[in-house]
């Protein structure tokens, strides 16, 4: 983790902490393969973002944040790991958060089924906190995030995409699960249904603004994000960058990179990567990210002023500025 993020995340370190024991406890069956396994994405942590927004909202009001809110931050995390560990599977990507993913680590079957495993002790943790509100969320985001990877396979190629189509994409694999994160720590830490609601929204916001700019990040070197460059492209899928080109660019640029997508290899990598970059395309999808940032921070101004409220402020701005 960055000292930016660390900065940033400091008003909840201890509680983040916690949310780690948290994890690490609930994975533990003192059966090797299902704990290295199911514990190794979470090895490097990541960024806990989901997990900070639950917290962060979790405080708005001045509540205490209670042990209860403490696991449920952690079945937050774990339900993002389980989509991790199955969108590798999926892309077959060899890297996660700088280290080797782990289908790479384990194989495929092994990975199913650690993903499979973690997705059953997320709902169990739901379950034993006792608020509908709460179990409801947390499976229609879960299902939501399932709908968006199929909803991506049937409409994210070039032939069938459109930036109407990213955008349902997006909302469901990436949005959802963040705006149920905000909500829960909302509801959770005394907020009224509206105030709820309002944070519901950010995080779907929030949402859109991440992946659209971890798509666009994509681009970039794989020893800064820590991931498989390129990875988007060599799977067919069209992301923002690549529908600017197709809608925007020059007619050469719309021709090449209609001819490389449909047959996407690492060797035609570099010479896409020029192209999208030159367009303008890599700004514009910025810009768009931005302006989704600043709806959701604007969300804000319903609450009172606290070390919890500028957190959330001061996240959102680091999800957009980041560069990994």
């Amino acid at each position: 983790m960055s000292d930016n993020i660390k900065k940033i995340l400091n008003p909840i370190a201890d509680e983040l902490a916690k949310v780690d024991e948290s994890i690490r406890s609930h994975i533990h069956t003192g059966i090797p393969i299902i704990d290295d396994s199911a514990f190794h994405l979470f090895i490097k942590g990541g960024k806990k973002i989901r997990a900070s927004l639950l917290l962060f909202g979790a405080g708005l009001k001045g509540s205490v944040i209670s042990d209860e809110i403490i696991n449920l931050a952690a079945a937050i995390e774990i339900i993002h790991g389980a989509s991790l560990i199955h969108d590798d599977i999926i892309d077959k990507s060899f890297m996660r958060r700088g280290d080797i993913s782990v289908p790479g680590k384990f194989g495929d079957k092994v990975a199913v089924l650690a993903g499979d495993y973690l997705y059953g002790l997320a709902v169990n943790i739901a379950i034993r906190d006792g608020d509908n509100r709460v179990l409801n969320i947390l499976s229609e985001s879960t299902n939501e995030m399932v709908m968006g990877e199929l909803y991506q396979i049937e409409y994210s190629n070039i032939s069938r995409i459109t930036e109407e189509r990213y955008y349902s994409i997006i909302e469901k694999k990436t949005g959802r699960l963040m705006a149920a994160s905000s909500y829960v720590g909302a509801i959770k830490g005394g907020c009224t249904e509206s105030e709820s609601e309002a944070m519901y929204n950010l995080g779907l916001e929030l949402g859109y603004a991440f992946q659209i700019v971890d798509d666009t990040l994509d681009f970039s070197d794989s020893s800064v994000t820590g991931k498989d460059a390129g990875n988007d492209f060599k799977d067919g899928k069209i992301t923002l960058p690549f529908i600017y080109v197709l809608t925007k660019g020059q007619e050469d640029h719309k021709e090449e990179i209609s001819r490389f997508a449909k047959n996407p290899n690492d060797a035609s990598w570099p010479q896409v990567k020029k192209i999208v970059a030159d367009s303008g395309a890599i700004d514009y999808s910025f810009s768009i990210a931005a302006e989704y940032a600043a709806s959701a921070k604007k969300r804000l101004d319903i609450f009172p002023d606290s070390v919890y409220k500028n957190g959330i402020k001061e996240l959102i701005s680091f999800i957009v500025d980041r560069k990994y």
